[in-house]
């Protein structure tokens, strides 16, 4: 199998090697550095696009979503409906631990797939999708990258498996924090509590402009052009506690101070 891969030509700004690949992506520290790794990844597994997620399985929520190149309808869409968790590909990935090709998970589990999901992948091109990372019961970090037909992404599963470690210590260096800040969060679960912007400038100590230019800069970062679209998208992926969630949470940390 490794001598049908296609060897990447050497030059000035390409890794020659793979060993030189992983020195570049430990030297990793910033987002510019991390989509630089990923250019040069291309030359060694000739995907056409790139999404990444990392976060909390037990808690059900994700932290932060990357993307380079997938459509952003198709992310809307899982986010929105909480596909994530629910996808027998990557609830099988979280006990196996093991990097696969998504055409061959749908193979083996698809009495267990949300019809809708498997359309979607396949009109977005994606269905043979390389999809591996690392997985603990607390954390994980989950990246795909699209290739061209299932024989491609067959060839290339080993050296994606090999590369993936690489890319996960690398993009948790580049990407330190949460997807939200912490005041786009508070303003989004603010919103989703029913205050208007007046209330939410209020309470933040900010303008009523600033409230509305976070509420722009989230709704980019949800992959939505609608405010309700992107509180549901952060009640689904976990980002934002459900109201009742909330309370529970208030409630318990009173009686522990108490």
């Amino acid at each position: 199998m490794a001598s049908n891969l296609v060897s990447p030509k050497p030059n000035a700004k390409c890794p020659a090697s793979l060993e030189e690949l992983k020195a570049e992506a430990r030297r990793c520290q910033t987002p510019k550095q991390f989509c630089e790794l990923l250019k040069h990844v291309q030359a060694y597994i000739p995907y056409s696009s790139f999404a990444g997620t990392w976060g909390h399985p037990s808690r059900a929520t994700i932290r932060y979503i990357f993307n380079q190149g997938f459509p952003t309808d198709l992310l809307r869409w899982r986010f929105t409906t909480g596909a994530l968790w629910t996808s027998p590909a990557f609830q099988e990935w979280l006990r196996v631990k093991r990097a696969f090709l998504w055409c061959d998970s749908v193979k083996r589990l698809r009495v267990q797939f949300d019809p809708e999901l498997i359309e979607r992948m396949t009109q977005s091109g994606l269905q043979y999708s390389l999809c591996g990372g690392f997985a603990s019961p607390d954390r994980f970090v989950l990246f795909a990258a699209a290739m061209p037909t299932a024989r491609s992404g067959s060839a290339y599963l080993r050296r994606f498996e090999s590369i993936v470690p690489w890319l996960v210590e690398a993009s948790q260096r580049a990407y330190p924090h949460t997807l939200l800040t912490k005041r786009e969060t508070s303003i989004l679960q603010r919103r989703a509590m029913g205050e208007i912007t007046k209330q939410i400038a209020t309470a933040e100590g900010i303008s009523e402009r600033t409230v509305r230019e976070h509420l722009q800069h989230i709704k980019k970062k949800l992959y939505t052009n609608d405010l309700v679209n992107a509180i549901v998208i952060g009640v689904k992926t976990g980002i934002l506690l459900p109201p009742w969630r909330k309370h529970v949470s208030k409630t318990l940390q009173r009686r522990r101070q108490g």
